[in-house]
């Protein structure tokens, strides 16, 4: 066995978990010993110094100490410092530890265990000179650009993900899914069974029935339709308001609650999702979320893509969220196929 570093950890101390565990570094840094480094970012600007030198060591593996959101400021802070750098280098086969809220990605990839139990298990197979499991995944790229009414107005816009949901009923659920303290399966069913009541209460023969005006307004702002111009491969859909345009590169699994993007379970496509559900026709289709099939909706598209351009009619924009991070403010985004992406399959001891 070479005792030179090949795992590189990243570590946020200022996430949830580990405020709780100031110690978690040290522990972190036991478990690895000789064969990795483990390095702490208080910020996603401190991530790409990480990365540098990561790449500049040649480490082979490298760990997103988190949940999802950590995998995705990680690949994209290493995608821009790669092609910032131009020297043709890849991506590195990255750990998720199962950290987060969702943890698609872990389930996605045969990922199982927490943190420190899939580290152990990590460098035992590099102590033992062997390789470990790599997964080989697809992810998209959004490009883009914000609005005029953004603070950032004209500048463009570029990230990677695996899941976007780039305006109406997905993106508004996560934004108020995420600005609640309980983000766990149970937090998702909590945050669903909000938006059904006050859906329900917006229906004939209970709308004259008085209610706190906020519990009626909650799902009127989920349901709020966009207007939008929306392509499909370069096909134009024939639709102009929108109430749900998502798209997926992987297949994924929301706690076991829902399971969207079937069709992206096949490498080198895409699973676009785009049209004008109403309350009613999402209730109706909740059991066909949790079976993972297609929706029942009128004037829906539904089906396989390699690329997705949306452009906003103002005053509208899109809000998108990508595996779970939040931005705002653009004015058009397209989806496409980006680079693959190696996560290591490991299961903790």
């Amino acid at each position: 066995m070479s005792s030179q570093p090949l795992i590189g950890v990243i570590t946020n101390p200022n996430s949830k978990r580990n405020r709780k565990r100031p110690e978690r570094v040290h522990r972190l840094r036991q478990i690895v010993g000789d064969v990795g480094v483990v390095r702490q970012t208080h910020h996603v600007d401190e991530i790409a110094q990480v990365v540098e030198e990561f790449l500049d060591d040649g480490l082979p593996y490298w760990v997103a100490d988190g949940g999802d959101g950590a995998f995705h400021w990680l690949i994209n802070v290493a995608d821009g410092v790669i092609r910032r750098r131009g020297r043709g280098e890849v991506f590195a086969a990255i750990l998720p530890t199962n950290n987060g809220t969702i943890n698609y990605l872990g389930r996605k990839c045969g990922v199982v265990g927490h943190a420190e139990g899939l580290l152990e298990s990590l460098v035992d197979i590099v102590r033992a000179g062997q390789q470990p499991d790599v997964v080989e995944i697809d992810c998209m790229r959004i490009e883009g650009r914000f609005g005029d009414q953004s603070e950032r107005s004209g500048e463009p816009f570029n990230k990677l993900g695996f899941a976007v949901a780039l305006v109406g009923v997905g993106q508004r659920f996560f934004d108020k899914f995420y600005g609640r303290g309980r983000k766990s399966a149970i937090g998702i069913v909590e945050e669903i069974a909000r938006i059904s009541v006050s859906g329900f209460t917006n229906l004939p023969g209970i709308r004259h029935v008085p209610l706190p005006t906020e519990v009626r307004a909650y799902a009127q702002t989920v349901f709020e339709p966009l207007r939008l111009d929306i392509a499909i491969d370069g096909r134009p859909l024939p639709m102009q308001w929108y109430t749900a345009v998502n798209i997926g590169s992987i297949d994924i699994d929301l706690s076991g609650v829902f399971r969207l993007f079937a069709r992206a379970s096949e490498r080198g496509v895409l699973h676009a999702m785009a049209g004008s559900p109403n309350f009613g026709e999402v209730v109706a289709n909740l059991p066909v979320l949790a079976a993972g099939k297609d929706l029942v909706i009128r004037d829906f598209f539904e089906g396989p893509a390699t690329r997705l351009d949306a452009v906003a009619q103002p005053p509208f924009g899109i809000d998108p969220v990508i595996d779970g991070e939040l931005f705002y403010g653009l004015c058009e985004a397209s989806a496409m196929l980006g680079p693959s992406v190696r996560v290591l399959s490991i299961q903790a001891r």
